[in-house]
């Protein structure tokens, strides 16, 4: 990340398809790599993320908070496995375990952390959790039963969460080049002068006609003022990519 040009409009963009022990997603990586170029060419510089450990991730999000130091709006977009547990949404590294009773906060991070990291400052936030909210793995699981910072239930002024699916449900990863969520975020993302939340409606839409109404995205949002995806300058967005 050596250009250090004050940009209004930054993005980290995750995407995980190749996990070491859980089954691999056939999209997420793609979903990832097609969102990041589309948000680059709306005039975000965007931070991308390949198949990233616990710790790769930790790291991502050490250096968007240094690049987004003086931004205006952060946009976080998530695509592999998720899980739900003790009422919070969790984002699972390429190295987390199978097993949900040796899953550790540092390989399940829980959407808190992603929030935190990025709401240092009054802006607005907006992030995108295409993943499963859902437990489909056996047995308890190895984390905090009352994680610190929910994902949703208290929330930090001026921040919007982008659910591809409802409590407790399933995300699809697709049968086609991407997945129902992701596809549908790029489908509207053509006409980005929408306001954000008229985009997510729109985007809820065709994620039920697609899957038939077995996936319903979900919103939760304490955003102050109306926000926009569009960057607030034309230029061609500088991406860094990380594995």
């Amino acid at each position: 990340m050596s250009d250090t040009r004050k940009d209004s409009h930054v993005a980290l963009v995750i995407g995980i398809s190749a996990y070491d022990q859980l089954p691999d997603l056939a999209n997420a990586a793609a979903d990832a790599r097609a969102v990041a170029a589309r948000l680059s060419a709306l005039g975000y510089r965007v931070i991308a993320l390949q198949d990233a450990t616990g710790q790769d991730i930790l790291r991502g999000l050490a250096g968007l908070r240094l690049a987004a130091r003086d931004a205006s709006q952060v946009v976080i977009y998530l695509a592999g496995h998720g899980l739900q547990s003790g009422g919070a949404a969790y984002f699972l590294a390429a190295d987390a375990p199978a097993r949900t009773a040796d899953m550790a906060p540092g390989k399940a991070l829980p959407l808190g952390i992603f929030a935190t990291a990025i709401s240092d400052q009054p802006r607005q936030k907006i992030i995108f959790f295409d993943a499963c909210r859902d437990l489909p793995l056996t047995g308890p699981t190895g984390l905090p039963p009352h994680p610190q910072k929910p994902s949703y239930g208290s929330m930090p002024a001026g921040l919007l969460i982008a659910f591809a699916a409802g409590p407790g449900a399933p995300s699809y990863d697709g049968a086609g080049l991407h997945s129902p969520f992701t596809a549908a975020v790029l489908h509207e993302l053509e006409q980005p002068d929408h306001p954000l939340e008229e985009i997510l409606r729109r985007v809820r839409l065709r994620v039920v006609q697609s899957t038939q109404g077995q996936q319903i995205p979900w919103i939760r949002s304490s955003l102050l003022r109306p926000a926009w995806l569009k960057g607030q300058f034309e230029r061609h967005g500088h991406v860094s990519a990380h594995h």
